[in-house]
């Protein structure tokens, strides 16, 4: 059985905790050289920082119950159905916690749950959206269901399932031990490219756009569909001058010059397309250039 066979075993079997799933997804990403999704479930498993931007299956829409307080100790709870403008945010949970604890808030026996600040609480009473006679709100608690956690986990179990689909259809022995990566098999950065896209929830509008299937095909030779495919990926005009002069000096893209301008791409240094990692386009980058040279294998 391969790592991707493992994987997508485990993926089906509800007897694999999600959290173990994602550490074989992290061991065949390591091994393949794909560092955003290496990225990827290094987040998962850890959880996400503050100021990271979080897969669109980590945002939930949450209902809001609201608790009021009045005349002679009073307490009302009721549901908060109206939004203010300009507090949606209140109403929605980003689940930034490590996947461990989003699966054992899965299995509680209650549903989690979200204070309010003060603050939130204050700026939802002076809207006047909604009033209870006599009552003010006193506090207010996202409610995060376990069938809304359930529902994260199933997402990244089949993303996990689909990562290693994707890659088992043209590459069997991918994430084994001695397997191809995105460095030495050109052809693998587009469909790690589409991979990464479809588990972060980044940059799918570019998925049947630039880095997917519809790109500039660089023939042996052709500098104008070099040209065409350096374009798609972000270089301005004098990197592109900068990349052909380095592959056609080095006669490959492997010599000093283009290793040099790979790892300014490498580094961030080189704007790109909106979509493209570092990583990536750098790998594509790889792969028009052995195009071009009519290098192969």
């Amino acid at each position: 059985m391969t790592v991707l066979d493992d994987i997508i075993d485990a993926s089906t079997n509800p007897a694999v905790p999600t959290p173990d799933l994602v550490r074989k997804v992290q061991i065949a990403a390591t091994r393949l050289g794909a560092g955003e999704i290496v990225a990827w479930a290094r987040a998962e498993l850890t959880g996400y920082d503050n100021d990271a931007l979080l897969p669109s299956y980590r945002v939930l829409h949450t209902g809001v119950m609201g608790l009021f307080t009045g005349p002679m100790n009073s307490r009302i709870k009721q549901q908060l159905t109206i939004i203010p403008d300009g507090m949606e945010a209140a109403f929605r949970a980003d689940l930034r916690q490590p996947l461990f604890e989003l699966q054992a808030l899965s299995e509680a026996a209650d549903d989690a749950s979200r204070q309010w600040p003060a603050g939130v609480v204050a700026a939802y009473e002076n809207s006047a959206v909604y009033r209870i006679e006599m009552h003010g709100l006193f506090s207010a608690w996202n409610v995060i269901s376990r069938q809304s956690l359930g529902g994260v986990l199933d997402v990244i179990r089949s993303r996990a399932m689909e990562f290693a689909l994707d890659l088992q259809a043209g590459f069997p022995d991918a994430g084994e031990v001695g397997g191809p990566t995105v460095a030495d098999t050109p052809a693998l950065a587009p469909i790690v490219y589409n991979i990464t896209n479809n588990i972060t929830g980044h940059g799918t509008n570019l998925a049947a756009g630039p880095g997917a299937q519809q790109t500039s095909t660089v023939n042996a030779g052709d500098y104008s569909s070099l040209l065409a495919r350096l374009s798609e990926i972000g270089l301005t005009e004098p990197e592109q001058d900068e990349f052909v002069v380095a592959i056609t000096e080095d006669k490959s893209t492997e010599g000093p010059r283009t290793t040099g301008f790979l790892t300014r791409v490498r580094s961030g240094a080189v704007r790109l397309a909106e979509g493209f990692t570092t990583d990536v386009a750098a790998e594509l980058l790889i792969a028009a250039g052995r195009a071009y040279l009519g290098i192969h294998g």
